[in-house]
């Protein structure tokens, strides 16, 4: 009987690690899919833009998520971070990558401030799983269709959820707010980490 119930428990282990790697797998083609297509959707309207505008087609079996919601890449070199950021930070997107936050200003508007949310705790894929290790002066930068944006990090602090507040605009300041759930696999606070563009 004892090796009987030793031997479901190695299956049930088995199974949970076959189910784990099948979802980071999942999760990393995802990832790579939407890095690719960014890459497409790029190298197709610098190609419009020396035509003048007429488009070349060069990207047309984009999926319709790359083609209408991928803005960038988030590059943070220092928690070893390449990821695609979607518009939009609805619970089904940051389930699959980062997202803008609506309501604010694109990324790179002179004085405007933007904001990208993603999970710090997931369980397939790493997202913002290593955002609290950022200090103040790290630089990372993002990558838009038309030219990459880099930032210096200055601030880093953890608020309640209500407080929307922390993304206002700042006077002289062109703001980014990196922005997940805080302590790891809880979302009683959000830990802002705040970035200038330099």
């Amino acid at each position: 009987m004892k090796k009987l119930i030793g031997n479901i428990l190695i299956l049930i282990a088995i199974s949970i690690l076959i189910f784990i790697a099948d979802g980071m797998l999942k999760n990393k083609q995802h990832q790579d899919q939407l890095i690719q297509s960014f890459a497409g959707i790029k190298t197709e309207a610098a190609t419009s833009k020396m035509m003048g505008g007429f488009s070349t087609n060069i990207a047309p079996n984009l999926s319709s998520e790359a083609a209408n919601e991928v803005t960038g890449i988030l590059r943070i070199d220092s928690i070893d971070l390449k990821a695609p950021v979607v518009r939009g930070a609805t619970p089904a997107k940051l389930n699959k990558s980062l997202g803008t936050i609506d309501g604010l200003d694109e990324p790179g508007t002179l004085n405007g401030s933007a904001a990208i949310a993603g999970h710090q705790s997931h369980v397939f894929g790493q997202f913002f799983n290593r955002l609290d290790e950022l200090q103040i002066g790290d630089k990372f930068s993002l990558e838009t269709i038309s030219e990459t944006l880099h930032y210096e990090v200055f601030d880093i602090i953890v608020v309640k959820p209500e407080n929307v507040g922390i993304v206002k605009r700042q006077k002289g300041i062109t703001l980014i707010s990196l922005i997940t759930c805080y302590p790891e696999r809880s979302n009683q606070f959000r830990l802002v980490v705040q970035a200038k563009q330099i």
